[in-house]
Order: structure tokens, then C-alpha cells, then sequence
């Protein structure tokens, strides 16, 4: 009869690299997006967040695929920290945040694929109030309606991302439960990412992300969960590393 192990396996590369490049790519083109940055556009101010948005939305679209990229690769390696989890509480606690993190990424997908709609009416917006402004006839009216558009679009892009803000975070905390007792890493990380999703849960729900407090908020936030599973996955590699050097010193 089979006994599971209790003792916790080695990430694939895949997962490792995916730890470390994923989060980077969320936080960096999170931060770039035309919206956001030093000096972010509130989104309570829909017209301003349109224009704005309207103004680079190819640039905008392509850091979109970019953060779904990078949440695709946080997800592999939450899936590879649950492989790697010894049976147990901790392979039972990641289950649950393994599933809650995939059920994330499909809301993600949504929120992206609502913003890639917004980018596009949005420039739609800025072009034809242009051409309304030179005086080309009908354009005064494309405006208008295109402005319904990205109106509505801007409303529930922001109402999806409430919802995967809370289900992508509440995933934090048994992922960080069964991180803090895997024996894969420290377990202050696994603390740490339980503490980002009570944090985030609570602070989003008094600031919804909606508002201007929320969204930067959301944006502190992010980097702190971005440099928190960076630094874990560096810290990772860095194990991996030197149990790699100790068993050929070993050998010798």
C-alpha cells in the first residue's frame, strides 16, 4: 500500500518561472495602463476615464493581453505550489485555493475582455468627437453614441472587477494557509498572502475599486502582492539552487 509523502516535492521550472514572471507582468502593465500610473484617472469620472483611455487604446490593448498573460502564468504556479504540496493540510488548504485562483482567472478573462470592448469604444469616442469638432457631418451624433457605449461598457467592467477582486483575494487565504504549513518556502510568506487577501477583502469592500480611494488602493495593493510572490519564487529558485549544489558536493 501506497503512503502519500509528507514532505513537500519540488516545483516544475514551468511553475517557478511562472511565480516570478507572472506577477511582474500584472504589476508593471497594470501600472502602465492609460488609466493608471503616478497620476491615475478616477473612475468615478467617466468621461475624463474615457477620453483618456480613448487616446491610447492600442497601447492599452496590448497591455491588456500582457496582465492576462501574466495572470495565466500566477495561475500555473499556484497550480504547480499545489502539486508540490505534501499531503495533507497543506495540499488541502492549496485544493482550495488552486480551484479559487482558477475561478478567478475566468473572471479576469472577463474583466480583460471588457476592457479590450471599452479601449475600442472608447477611442471610438475620441476619434469621432474629433471629426464632430472639424465639423464633419453625423459625427456629432457617432460621438454620442458611442459615448452610451463605453459608458456602459466603463460600468461593468469595473462591476466584474469587484467580483474577481474578491474571489482572486478571498483564494489567498487558503493558498497562503497551505503555503504557511507546505515546507516548500518560509512560512511567513504563507502568512503574509493570507494577510493580503483579509487586507484586500476588507479594504475593497469599504473602497469598492470603482471609486477613486478603491482603485488606488487596488493599486498599492497589487505591487504588494506582486512583490510578495516574486520575492517567494526568487526565494524558490534560490532553495532549489542550493539543495542542487549540496547534493553534488555531495557526490564529489
Amino acid at each position: 500500500m501506497a503512503i502519500a509523502s509528507t514532505m513537500p516535492g519540488k516545483l516544475h521550472p514551468v511553475a517557478k518561472w511562472s511565480l516570478i514572471i507572472g506577477p511582474v507582468l500584472v504589476v508593471v502593465f497594470n501600472f502602465l495602463l492609460p488609466t493608471n500610473g503616478f497620476d491615475p484617472v478616477n473612475p468615478e469620472d467617466s468621461g475624463a476615464f474615457i477620453a483618456k483611455l480613448g487616446a491610447d487604446a492600442d497601447l492599452a490593448n496590448v497591455y491588456i493581453v500582457l496582465i492576462l498573460l501574466g495572470i495565466v502564468l500566477y495561475t500555473r504556479a499556484i497550480i504547480g505550489l499545489w502539486q508540490a504540496a505534501p499531503a495533507g493540510p497543506a495540499k488541502q488548504r492549496l485544493t482550495v485555493g488552486m480551484l479559487g485562483a482558477v475561478a478567478a482567472l475566468s473572471f479576469w478573462g472577463v474583466v480583460l475582455g471588457l476592457g479590450f470592448a471599452e479601449a475600442a469604444a472608447s477611442e471610438s469616442v475620441v476619434d469621432a468627437t474629433a471629426a464632430a469638432g472639424a465639423g464633419v457631418a453625423g459625427m456629432a451624433e457617432k460621438a454620442a453614441t458611442a459615448t452610451v457605449i463605453a459608458t456602459t461598457l466603463h460600468a461593468g467592467f469595473f462591476g466584474v472587477f469587484q467580483i474577481a477582486t474578491y474571489v482572486a483575494y478571498i483564494s489567498l487565504i487558503p493558498i497562503g494557509g497551505g503555503i504557511a504549513v507546505s515546507g516548500i518556502v518560509r512560512k511567513e510568506f504563507g502568512w503574509l498572502i493570507i494577510a493580503i487577501g483579509v487586507v484586500t477583502l476588507v479594504l475593497t469592500s469599504v473602497m469598492p475599486i470603482k471609486t477613486e480611494a478603491g482603485n488606488v488602493t487596488f493599486g498599492i495593493i497589487a505591487l504588494v502582492w506582486g512583490l510578495t510572490f516574486l520575492v517567494m519564487g526568487l526565494q524558490i529558485m534560490r532553495q532549489d539552487m542550493n539543495g542542487s549544489n549540496a547534493s553534488t558536493d555531495s557526490t564529489e
